[in-house]
Order: C-alpha cells, then structure tokens, then sequence
C-alpha cells in the first residue's frame, strides 16, 4: 500500500505544468485501480528526463516548477532505499548497489541531496479513448545531481542511482 501511495505522488509530479493558480488547495487523487482496464497503452515504456532543479532561475523553469516539492521527492527514495523497500542499481551497469554503496555516495564531498536537480523517468503511458483522458505509470526514477566545472559552473549531471518500482499492484 505504501507503494501504491508513491507511485501516485511520482505520477502527479511527472504531469508537469498545470493551469491551477497558485492558490488553489492541492487535491488528494487516488488511482481507481479498476479504471485502469479501460485504458489502451500509447507507450510501454518511454524514457523522459526532467530537470526537477531550477539551474538559472529561468522564469518558465521557476513556474514549471511551483509545485514540486523535491526535498520530498529525494527524501522518500532514500527512506525507501535505506528501509531495503527499494532497490539502488547502478545507472551504467544495472548492478545492485548496497546501503553502504548509497552511504559512500552521500559522503562523497561532490554529492549532496540538494544539488539533485535532473530526474529520469522510465515510465508506460496509458489512454482512455471513452472519457479522454490519460495516465502514467512509473517504472523506475534515476535521480541525478549537479556537477561543476571549476569556476563553479555547472557542467552537467551525474547519475546517482535507479530504483525500480513496484508496479504488480496496479496492473
């Protein structure tokens, strides 16, 4: 159930921009499990990376952004990790990686959970043709952080690692 609950916070936060006004409540929306029948597949699998971290403070980035709460993000994939409900793998290879692999990596001097700022989502796109609409459906999330150059510049982004979710339970 704990799952089910991620994976629609992650299916939320990879729609994107929105027309809602800033002011507007934020609503809970569970997933009807059942509706999902009614849904063709447009995509099995697609791959999309999104930058989740404002590099420039560029305006458009800044309003894309308004509603993602990232620290949540990044801090429910390492609780999860750290609680062995998800599985680290290597971005390059696919090998498992262990707690003390994830522990290395936040001491490392160059990584801090701040300067993530690119996701990449592995993910299947469904559509309703009887009511228009369409959903998502994660299948993994690579999280990457910053790096730079040494004027402190940033240069690009360093894959930390990919977990893959547990997507049994809505299919």
């Amino acid at each position: 159930m704990k799952q089910l609950s991620f994976i629609t916070l992650i299916l939320f936060l990879i729609i994107g921009c929105n027309n809602q006004s800033k002011d507007q409540p934020k609503e809970k929306t569970q997933i009807d499990v059942d509706k999902l029948k009614t849904y063709e597949v447009i995509a099995d699998t697609i791959i999309n990376d999104i930058v989740i971290k404002n590099p420039n403070n560029d305006e458009w980035t800044e309003f894309c952004l308004r509603k993602l709460d990232k620290a949540s993000l990044v801090d429910y994939i390492f609780e999860a990790v750290y609680a062995e409900e998800l599985t680290p793998y290597d971005f390059f290879d696919e090998t498992v990686l262990t707690i003390d692999d994830i522990q290395k990596l936040e001491n490392n001097p160059e990584f801090d959970r701040n300067k993530i700022a690119k996701v990449q989502y592995e993910e299947a796109w469904y559509y309703d043709k009887q009511n228009n609409t369409m959903i998502k459906k994660v299948h993994s999330i690579m999280l990457a952080y910053e790096i730079y150059n040494s004027q402190g510049e940033i240069k690009g982004y360093k894959p930390a690692f990919k977990v893959y979710f547990n997507n049994e339970s809505i299919q």
